[in-house]
């Protein structure tokens, strides 16, 4: 009997030198599928860096930059009346929208400058009663040389809709048009402002731009040839594993105008795309398509929707 229980016992020693390795094997085969993040060690691409890489005011925020061109005023509007207009659709797009609205004085500025002297004479003649094509065209170009993903072209009049003694209301129209290509019109939308019903604006205009302009990002970081990217959004964007995000790469084009003088802007040109698939606070890295990873360089735009 004693023998035999020692024998069952080598058995089963056996079994398990046995079995333990392929065991063990088995399982590393199985972390390895579910971590497909072992290339994350490898080390840092080295050189391949963007044309034009992000300043690092552009890393600070996720928000795509917008630019206003100067809002047009008509009838007897107050100082008042005009700064609160303009001031709600500016708020509700930088809190609903995710936009950062850059300073006023910089666009009037460019808009100053001689090559703008087309776009400034319209203006001064249409007042924005009708946001003609040729108008349209001549504000993409300043919204490239200001480097802004958007355009908003803004008019504001005295209100036909009667309010008490204590209230009072504008009427508001605006048109957000995407400066990068292809060049469209993002959005057109007209509104009775009543001060009192504040609130209920807000809330309705809030609705309408939620999640439409998406967020933008840059690439800072590169591993395994490109088949991993960090990107400067996180869940504090509100970006998610497994969302697709675009790449483009920002180049500087040169277009002549009508009157011979050269313009430069910056271009958007798309050149991939990726997956989010890790996700932190306040960065994410990404998975890149095989076919699209030769293309990629850090400080590519990203954005994801």
């Amino acid at each position: 009997m004693r023998f035999l229980i020692k024998n069952i016992f080598k058995f089963n020693l056996l079994r398990s030198s046995i079995l333990l390795p392929i065991l063990a094997g088995l399982i590393h085969i199985s972390s390895c599928q579910n971590k497909p993040v072992a290339l994350m060690n490898a080390p840092l691409d080295v050189g391949k860096k963007s044309p034009i890489p992000p300043s690092q005011e552009e890393l600070l925020t996720s928000r795509s930059y917008i630019a206003f061109i100067p809002v047009q005023f008509s009838g007897n509007l107050s100082r008042y009346h005009k700064a609160l207009s303009v001031s709600f659709v500016q708020s509700v797009l930088e809190e609903h929208g995710d936009l950062k609205i850059i300073d006023d004085v910089r666009v009037q500025r460019a808009i100053n400058r001689s090559q703008f002297d087309q776009l400034r004479t319209s203006l001064e003649k249409s007042k924005l009663r009708s946001f003609e094509e040729s108008l349209i065209k001549q504000s993409v170009e300043l919204g490239k040389w200001l480097r802004v993903r958007y355009i908003v072209l803004m008019r504001v009049q005295p209100s036909p809709e009667k309010v008490s003694l204590n209230d009072w209301s504008t009427y508001i129209r605006f048109m957000i048009i995407r400066v990068e290509e292809p060049v469209k019109n993002e959005m057109t939308h007209e509104f009775t402002f009543v001060f009192s019903e504040s609130n209920d604006i807000w809330e309705e205009l809030g609705n309408l731009v939620r999640g439409k302009f998406p967020l933008g990002g840059y690439i800072i970081e590169s591993r395994a040839n490109s088949a991993y990217v960090s990107i400067n959004l996180g869940r504090v964007n509100r970006v998610f594993v497994d969302q697709e995000c675009k790449i483009y790469r920002r180049v500087k084009k040169e277009n002549k105008l009508k009157n011979g003088k050269n313009i430069f802007s910056i271009e958007y040109d798309k050149i991939g795309k990726l997956t989010l698939f890790r996700v932190q606070n306040d960065f994410a890295w990404g998975r890149v398509p095989s076919n699209f990873r030769d293309s990629i360089l850090v400080g590519d735009v990203v954005r994801c929707y």
